[in-house]
C-alpha cells in the first residue's frame, strides 16, 4: 500500500503539484480510484443480485403467505428460490467486507509516510494528525450516511420487509464511522470520504442510469 502511495505521489509531483499536503491528498484521490476500479466487478455482481432479489419479490411474497407459520419450510423455500435465480445473500456485503483489511492496511502505510508530518490542506493543519476542528469526522459520517441511505434507496426492494432495521444499520454505522475518525489521521479519512462519494456514483452509473435509459426505451 505504502509503495503503491507513493508512486502515485511521485507522479503527481512530476506533473508539477509539488505541495506536500495537496499532493498527498491527490495521490489518495487516485488510490482510491484505483480501489473502487478493482471492486468494480464485485460492485457489479453485488447490484445485478440485488435487482434479480427485486425481479423475484413476488414469488417471495407468495411464499411468505404460504408457509407463515412455518418458519423453516419458510426458509427452506426462500434458499431454494435464491439458488434457482443466482441471487447471493451475501453478495452485498462483499465489497465492504473487502474494504476493512484495505482501510487497516492503509493505516499502517500512511504512518510510514514522514513527508506528511506537518504538511496541510485547506483548513487541516497537519494531513499526518486528526482534524482538530472535527470537521472531517463529520464529513466522514455525513458521506457514509448519504451512501447507504442513497443504496438502501435505489434497493429499496430487497429491504422493503425491514426498512427500520436499515434505517437503525445505516445510522448506526454512520455514527460509528464518525467517532472512529475522530482519532484516525485526516490523510486516512479523507481516504474514506472520497470511496463514500465514489461509491454513490457507482451506484448512480450502475443502478439508475440504467433504469431511466430502459424507461425512455419504453
Amino acid at each position: 500500500m505504502y509503495n503503491i502511495v507513493e508512486k502515485l505521489h511521485d507522479l503527481i509531483v512530476n506533473i508539477g503539484i509539488t505541495d506536500v499536503g495537496a499532493s498527498y491528498v491527490l495521490a489518495v484521490i487516485l488510490f482510491t480510484l484505483l480501489v473502487r476500479l478493482f471492486l468494480l466487478p464485485l460492485n457489479i455482481k453485488s447490484t445485478r443480485s440485488t435487482a434479480k432479489m427485486q425481479e423475484i419479490q413476488p414469488e417471495v411474497k407468495k411464499l411468505q403467505a404460504k408457509h407463515k407459520n412455518s418458519p423453516e419450510k419458510l426458509n427452506q423455500e426462500m434458499m431454494k428460490l435464491y439458488k434457482e435465480n443466482n441471487v447471493s445473500m451475501t453478495g452485498g456485503c462483499l465489497p465492504m467486507i473487502i474494504q476493512m483489511p484495505i482501510l487497516f492496511a492503509l493505516y499502517w502505510a500512511f504512518r510510514q509516510i514522514h513527508q506528511v508530518s506537518g504538511a496541510g490542506f485547506l483548513w487541516i493543519p497537519n494531513l499526518a494528525l486528526r482534524d482538530p476542528y472535527f470537521i472531517l469526522p463529520v464529513l466522514a459520517a455525513g458521506s457514509t450516511y448519504l451512501s447507504t441511505v442513497f443504496t438502501t434507496k435505489v434497493n429499496a426492494a430487497s429491504v422493503e420487509n425491514s426498512p427500520m432495521n436499515m434505517s437503525t444499520m445505516n445510522i448506526g454505522m454512520s455514527v460509528m464511522i464518525g467517532v472512529s475518525a475522530i482519532n484516525f489521521e485526516s490523510l486516512l479519512v479523507i481516504y474514506w470520504i472520497v470511496g463514500s462519494l465514489i461509491q454513490m456514483l457507482q451506484t448512480y452509473v450502475i443502478v439508475v442510469l440504467p433504469k431511466k435509459n430502459k424507461a425512455k426505451a419504453a
